[in-house]
């Protein structure tokens, strides 16, 4: 079973992996430092192999972003998504970049991640030292996606984060910091001005970094929402390569801000139903979860050294998980993405 323990000073120290699950910030997440490699390799060439993004999934009844700086070196994007509940219609900005075109910070306390370029500009303002992360948008128009500015700006007083370092086969792992905030702001899309606030809106945010295996899988379901009884919902679920998944997993629930752990789980898509439904279950029964897919989505690239096979359709939730309390927390009505990932980099 997880536990909660104590923050260290960092991620790495005297070469150690602090591996184990957090509640607050790491003043510096320096996975750089580690050696996972059989062979010693200096900074550069760790620095290669070394994934590294933050993302994004804010939203509201209508409207649901993903916006996503990731960069695994031989590939980088920069990305945002924008579903229309309503209409049942997506927009896409997404440019494949260099690895050196994304810098990702050492830590969230106070610092900044962007791309500009092409009248383009994604910029992540990180200043959890005061309890916010700002996201500024300005996007040209194109034939995907309406011009968009404005920002948002996710309010993180009174929420716990869920921050792990997962270990994986072969000395590998990852770093991640999770959270479900409070959100306000404003957007322009198009001619629609689009709002924003405390009492109807959330963000979910993942700050990451990895050594990931040359091919890179997981499975992934994370969404968001109010319940009925007004209670800002958020969870992540997720099937990684971890080598103990009950002791190191980035499963978890939010209410209101409050984190509650949970076990680890398995996926089965239900590809012949109609509409396909991703059933996520854990052996005792405290997570009983369907994703139903609303609107599908792939990315296929084939090259000499990367192929991608990534499936990213959003959907809704239904189902239910149990808090650290026992409580029986209904998950209907939430909204949110799911990620059958498969990347060879």
């Amino acid at each position: 079973m997880r536990e909660i323990l104590q923050v260290p000073a960092a991620l790495v120290e005297h070469g150690r992996v602090a591996h184990g699950t957090y509640r607050a910030p790491l003043a510096d997440t320096n996975l750089i430092d580690a050696q996972p490699f059989a062979v010693p390799l200096p900074g550069p060439l760790r620095a290669l192999r070394l994934k590294e993004w933050q993302a994004f999934q804010f939203g509201n009844e209508r409207w649901f972003f993903i916006v996503a700086l990731f960069n695994a070196k031989l590939l980088a994007l920069a990305q945002v998504k924008v579903y229309d509940r309503e209409q049942r219609r997506k927009h896409v900005f997404e440019r494949r970049l260099p690895g050196w075109a994304l810098t990702a910070p050492r830590n969230l306390l106070d610092s900044c991640m962007q791309y500009e370029g092409g009248g383009a500009s994604l910029r992540f303002v990180n200043r959890l030292v005061d309890d916010r992360i700002t996201i500024e948008l300005e996007l040209p128009q194109t034939d995907d996606m309406p011009r968009l500015s404005g920002s948002v700006t996710a309010l993180a007083e009174g929420c716990e984060p869920e921050v792990v370092c997962i270990p994986f086969a072969r000395g590998r792992g990852m770093y991640s910091h999770k959270g479900c905030l409070a959100l306000e702001g404003e957007l322009r899309l198009g001619d629609e001005e689009l709002r924003f606030g405390r009492d109807d809106s959330f963000l979910l945010m993942d700050d990451h970094k990895g050594y990931y295996p040359r091919v890179m899988r997981w499975d992934w379901v994370t969404g968001g929402g109010f319940d009925a009884r007004g209670r800002r919902i958020g969870f992540n679920l997720t099937r990684n390569d971890s080598i103990d998944p009950a002791r190191y997993n980035e499963n978890c629930l939010w209410i209101d801000g409050r984190l509650h752990l949970l076990p680890p789980v398995t996926f089965v898509r239900r590809a012949e139903d109609s509409p396909e439904v991703w059933e996520i279950r854990d052996e005792a029964g405290d997570v009983e979860v369907d994703f139903v897919i609303e609107l599908d989505g792939h990315v296929r690239v084939n090259a000499v050294v990367i192929e991608s096979r990534y499936r990213g359709p959003f959907g809704r939730v239904r189902g239910f998980v149990r808090g650290g309390d026992g409580e029986r927390v209904e998950l209907d009505g939430l909204f949110g993405m799911g990620e059958d990932f498969y990347l060879r980099c």
